[in-house]
């Protein structure tokens, strides 16, 4: 579901691997078993300050509550915004989920007592993902923990214009995932920020926008072995 948390414009991005025996393999190889939770989603850019409630022990397609704003006050990309999220979410935010898209030669830049930083050229995972056609642009930073294994962010930048779209230049492009623990341990997206800049169809644009999650409760009866 991390995908569903994704602009419209983006909408997806995820999944990772790497090499035996560094800190990104023990970031990777961590438990990824554990209870459901039900989570608060925020979303801010320039059209949108809205709060949706996700429950995904609900049956698909009833799984997303718009807490806010009231259904009257919504606009057209808010709707499809949200219709796509109903449609996506199953509730795994975990950070662990990033492994497809980072290759065996990931590079490890530096190193600290407790964490561990690298950098890669992002892979496409195994499933199709709306940003497969832009990876080969972009260039991937991810630290793990060292002494709790765990990711604790990953950022992908493009390091200069690109074209994803004959009648599209993207300039700038930079996307951040920001982890936090669950209460169980895991680390789970708690922050996503994508900025933007570029022209299409002769005209400049500029786009900015924050996710957050947060409000993580275990849902009643999920137990563990679930995502």
């Amino acid at each position: 579901m991390r995908h569903a948390y994704l602009p419209l414009a983006l909408l997806a991005l995820l999944p990772f691997h790497a090499a035996a025996g560094t800190p990104l393999e023990d970031a990777l190889a961590a438990r990824a078993d554990g209870p459901l939770y039900m989570f608060d989603v925020i979303i801010q850019n320039s059209d949108t300050d809205a709060m949706l409630r996700v429950d995904p022990s609900r049956p698909e397609g009833e799984r997303l509550t718009v807490i806010s704003p009231p259904e009257k006050d919504w606009t057209d990309d808010f709707r499809k915004l949200v219709d796509k999220m109903d449609a996506d979410t199953d509730g795994d935010i975990w950070c662990q989920g990033f492994g497809e898209n980072i290759p065996d030669d990931a590079a490890l830049v530096s190193e600290t007592p407790t964490t561990a930083t690298y950098t890669f050229k992002p892979q496409k995972g195994a499933k199709p993902d709306d940003l497969d056609d832009i990876y080969k642009y972009l260039t991937g930073k991810v630290v793990v923990a060292k002494d709790d294994p765990a990711i604790l962010s990953v950022e992908m930048v493009s390091e200069k214009p690109f074209r994803p779209l004959p009648v599209a230049k993207i300039k700038t492009f930079k996307l951040n995932f920001d982890c936090s623990r669950a209460p169980d341990g895991r680390t789970h997206i708690a922050r996503i920020n994508v900025d933007i800049n570029g022209s299409a169809m002769m005209k400049d644009f500029s786009e900015s926008e924050r996710q957050t999650i947060t409000n993580l409760k275990p849902l009643p009866d999920s137990g563990m072995g679930t995502k």
